[in-house]
């Protein structure tokens, strides 16, 4: 299949008249415009962008699938795979909420066997541990009955479980054992300051003891002061941190988005939906994990107001950076090749090059979804 007369945005994220050939799956030839023809079928991109398609490394579930609560998980992560290829999505990193030992040892295992076949929609990146080492005093919608401390025994046994498919882990560094758990983990999988009070300080020890993410950033955290920097300022000025941002406008402001991409940097914002269950259902009352959430428009609240996981995904997160005023190339980054980087499947997902997988999405001019490639 050739896709011929559009613009395509190449491995350096620059946009170029280029044609591309795929088969079976993969990216075959990328080639001047005009100087290539298809006996296997060819598709007109005139007035379109082939893109790569976007990777979501921060979800717990969509169109009434909830990773941490479905106890089918093949049939949570078919409906997820399903929904999230249709909106342009290649991959996807499912989360975990925090739950007791058993439940999580039972969900490690039922993605191991759930994950041998691959998906037909989006592709199963392995899986974002956000829960259970995190802070009470900065929980938000994670339950803090099933809270502890970082347990090296328990992370390796979860990893053996999953069948090694653990690639972010998250962690409040204040909590007690939190900087031999960062050292340990670090070797095996991406650590994420997450849920945290911890204070410039603290977080400034943990980069160096091998934290390279934040999740959500301001989220799940203290805020900035000038007096007070807090964990935000040391996660942002070390150029070895890529920041999440939910994009849904409401998690974070669009202004508050639009700086930190300007103070970051295009290489280091990671956008992530964040998205629960509701998403792409509409208004009405959901679960996350095992709590209630009530969904109105794009906001998703626990019964006691608290702000929940997103309803927006991953497609409209990047149109809105893009409407926020982040240059739309810079977007694009911001959902493929750094979230791909993150997850260590940069080798075949996130941009357009030879060799890597032909999950690719038409774009409009305005950097709107046409369709999945």
């Amino acid at each position: 299949m050739l896709y011929k007369n559009g613009l395509t945005v190449l491995s350096d994220f620059t946009l170029e008249e280029a044609d591309v050939r795929v088969s079976k799956g993969r990216i075959m030839d990328i080639v001047p415009r005009g100087t290539l023809h298809d006996p296997e079928g060819e598709i007109d991109l005139t007035g379109r962008i082939l893109a790569p398609g976007l990777i979501d490394m921060h979800i717990h579930g969509c169109a009434g699938a909830d990773f941490s609560a479905d106890k089918d998980t093949a049939a949570c992560l078919t409906r997820m795979s399903d929904y999230l290829g249709s909106r342009g999505i290649a991959a996807f990193a499912p989360t975990v909420m925090t739950m007791p030992g058993e439940e999580l040892r039972g969900l490690m295992k039922r993605y191991q066997k759930a994950t041998v076949n691959p998906l037909a929609g989006a592709a199963a990146a392995g899986i974002y541990l956000e829960g259970p080492y995190l802070s009470a005093k900065r929980c938000g919608a994670q339950p803090a009955s099933c809270l502890r401390l970082p347990d090296i025994a328990e992370f390796n046994e979860l990893r053996r479980l999953s069948g090694d498919a653990i690639r972010v882990v998250c962690v409040a560094p204040e909590l007690p054992g939190a900087e031999e758990f960062i050292h340990h983990a670090a070797a095996v999988c991406r650590v994420s300051a997450a849920h945290t009070a911890g204070d410039y300080d603290t977080l400034r020890t943990a980069i160096e003891a091998g934290v390279t993410h934040a999740t959500h950033l301001y989220n799940g955290m203290n805020p900035i002061s000038h007096r007070a920097p807090g964990g935000v300022a040391a996660l942002m000025e070390d150029k070895r941190v890529i920041c999440e941002l939910i994009c849904d406008g409401l998690h974070v402001h669009p202004a508050m988005v639009l700086l930190t991409y300007r103070l970051i940097g295009a290489d280091r914002l990671c956008l992530v939906s964040d998205a629960m269950a509701a998403t792409g259902l509409g208004n009405g009352s959901f679960k996350l994990g095992s709590q209630d959430v009530t969904v109105r428009g794009n906001e998703a609240r626990l019964s006691d107001g608290t702000l929940a996981g997103s309803v927006t995904d991953l497609m409209q997160a990047f149109e809105n950076a893009v409407a926020f005023g982040i240059p739309p190339l810079d977007a694009l980054k911001a959902v493929t090749i750094n979230p791909a980087r993150a997850l260590g499947i940069d080798a075949m997902l996130g941009s357009v090059a030879v060799g890597k997988s032909a999950r690719l999405v038409v774009l409009d001019q305005d950097f709107r979804m046409v369709k999945r490639g």
